[in-house]
């Protein structure tokens, strides 16, 4: 079962702190991205200042002792494919995270600053600052004039927090795979689905809506131009009754990014979003907890049920009548055929992992192994 918890670089261990208030906005068991080890802990706050609603990120960072700001970001930039940092001779020169750039003198410099909370942060000695258990230490990119203080930042995402391999639920045939994300950011942590797509060389994401809408039982989508509505069971996110649907994209959850709309084309391995939000700010879509343990439907297309999609150990097909099955593997070798009449169960145990093509009959479907 996956879990959004904080994890930890060396083991990936789950490190357990006390629930410490830095200030009325943050309490240390909001944010679910922890690097390092050790019994003490601090928060780190990056703020781009680039005029984006989300300019600002913060991470916790574990450690025993004695450790720096620059320990800190070097820590980082190991553990978070989506962050780098240049430093020079103890000073911070550049800072990139996803979208986000901060370059050293192209315009502005970095400022760092430590404190107990948000609203007291004073500037510091630079990356080499010790920093202080239960506190926080930021960074600010800024001309000076005067040094702008580091806001309140958004959480920042695991990137490996999310795989393919974790999702259960596939629709779409070809040899190319995403993950399509709704969200609809309600109370709870629940209302969240994600689903595999399966295409050859690149998918717009309305294709994939129009798919889901008429394959996944109790969901309905309303959408032309632009993504208005989408409704799944009990959820509900009906477009300015209160909020509206933005649309991301990422290579990996850890860097969403609002894309042109569902008009977007995606290309493989890469993720999409649908995120019900008032856009103040406008909110990225999160990972399903639970993730492998959601209850959705099976896998449909084309009069062919397979369960379950991925397959591990077994996967069963159904197709009403006697058809011919032909299995073919990602380089179009043939590597089953046989007879089914409505039903058959393959062991796929001793598969080699990857995309299979199906023959049944006149209709085809893909099958992902893991």
């Amino acid at each position: 079962m996956y879990t959004m918890s904080k994890k930890l670089s060396l083991g990936l261990l789950i490190l357990i702190i006390a629930i410490r208030p830095l200030s009325a906005q943050i309490n240390f068991n909001e944010v679910p991205f922890w690097i390092g080890t050790g019994s003490d802990s601090t928060l780190l706050i990056v703020d781009f200042q680039d005029g984006t609603s989300d300019s600002s990120y913060m991470w916790g960072y574990a450690y025993n002792g004695n450790a720096s700001g620059e320990d800190l970001l070097n820590a980082l930039a190991s553990a978070d494919e989506n962050f780098t940092v240049d430093i020079s001779s103890g000073f911070l020169n550049d800072v990139s995270y996803g979208m986000h750039a901060g370059i050293g003198g192209l315009p502005d410099y970095w400022s760092t600053w430590s404190g107990a909370d948000t609203g007291n942060l004073v500037m510091n000695s630079g990356i080499a600052t010790s920093l202080v258990d239960g506190e926080l230490f930021a960074i600010s990119y800024t001309d000076f004039n005067p040094a702008i203080t580091p806001g309140l930042g958004f959480v920042a995402y695991d990137p490996t927090s999310f795989n393919l391999t974790m999702v259960d639920q596939w629709l779409g045939s070809g040899s190319d795979s995403m993950a399509f994300f709704i969200d609809f950011q309600l109370p709870g942590d629940s209302a969240r689905i994600v689903y595999g797509y399966l295409f050859n060389d690149s998918v717009q994401a309305s294709q994939i809506l129009t798919d889901l809408d008429q394959n996944l039982a109790g969901l309905s989508v309303n959408a032309g131009a632009f993504l208005n509505d989408i409704t799944y069971n009990s959820w509900s996110g009906i477009g300015g009754a209160p909020n509206y649907w933005g649309t991301w994209s990422a290579t990996n959850v850890g860097n969403w990014y609002m894309n042109a709309g569902i008009g977007t084309y995606i290309k493989p391995g890469e993720l999409f979003g649908c995120s019900y939000t008032d856009f103040a700010p406008a909110l990225r879509p999160q990972v399903p907890l639970g993730l492998n343990d959601i209850s959705l439907p099976k896998f449909e297309l084309a009069n062919i049920s397979m369960f379950p999609n991925p397959a591990s150990d077994w996967v069963q097909i159904e197709r009403e009548g006697w058809h011919k099955l032909r299995v073919f593997n990602s380089t179009g070798q043939l590597v089953l055929e046989q007879e089914m009449e409505d039903r058959t169960v393959l062991n796929t145990s001793a598969w080699t992992k990857g995309l299979y093509h199906l023959q049944i009959g006149a209709a085809e479907a893909s099958l992902l192994v893991k």
